[in-house]
């Protein structure tokens, strides 16, 4: 049987806009056709589930302990439906049970998952976690979501070096250019020279939102919105690329 393709969605820096890039790729996988669940592996600050504004019971954390406690039964009483295509699951609630959950338990949550699902997107912080680090091994490809900002521009540099010397082709830069009205200080040649290497994918500006609070509130997702994508052909066809380089073979 076919296994789902794993993705895991990071960030070197906070305020890149990685969530909704999450999203926006989940919503335009879902408008392909394809059934996509969403990891929300953010364990201290996950905010998938308010973002859609999706009710729930359970969580990752209650995922864990049930299997550790050996009360598990499956893994779709952990997992919600958003819209026709695009399920959750959770990050804990309380952030005190982040630092409980074990990495073994990633593994086993996969291997129930990976048969469920087209693609399997990892929303997940940017700390370089013993849970983050399992996630990576087990992703086909880890999408690193940068700003034009100086600070982000050289811790990315940094990471670049780490996937360079473990010898990783895993690593994709999207240069995120959408979450401020106007981009940064520097060009995507100086944003390359900086980060010694390509910029894979870039959000362009003009995906920008002025009504991002009203969509947020409403648990809406950009794309999957009309107006927003009649609006937005240069930034669906960027998340388009994105979704058809996740689904093609190996």
């Amino acid at each position: 049987m076919k296994k789902a393709k794993i993705c895991t969605i990071t960030s070197v820096k906070g305020g890149t806009g990685k969530t909704t890039f999450t999203l926006n790729l989940a919503a335009v996988l879902k408008l392909m056709k394809k059934s996509v669940l969403v990891i929300d592996l953010d364990v201290t600050a996950g905010d998938v589930a308010a973002r859609l504004d999706l009710e729930h019971e359970k969580d990752l954390y209650n995922c864990y302990e049930d299997i550790r406690n050996h009360t598990f039964e499956q893994v779709e009483d952990y997992i919600y439906p958003y819209t026709d295509g695009i399920d959750v699951l959770p990050a804990p609630k309380d952030p005190r049970y982040a630092n409980k959950i074990e990495t073994g338990f990633l593994t086993y949550l996969l291997s129930k998952v990976s048969l469920k699902y087209d693609i399997i997107l990892i929303d997940t912080n940017h700390l370089l976690s013993p849970l983050n680090l399992v996630a990576f091994d087990y992703s086909d490809s880890i999408y690193y979501v940068i700003n034009n900002e100086c600070m982000n521009l050289r811790a990315m540099r940094s990471m670049s070096s780490v996937f360079e010397d473990m010898e990783s082709d895993k690593m994709v830069v999207v240069l995120n250019d959408s979450t401020k009205k106007e981009t940064g200080q520097y060009s995507i040649a100086d944003i390359k020279n900086l980060i010694k290497r390509e910029v894979d994918y870039r959000i362009p500006q003009s995906f920008y939102q002025k009504k991002y609070d009203k969509y947020v509130m409403n648990g809406i997702v950009f794309l999957l919105d009309k107006k927003v994508r009649k609006s937005s052909k240069r930034a669906i066809k960027v998340y388009q690329s994105i979704a058809q380089s996740l689904l093609r073979e190996d």
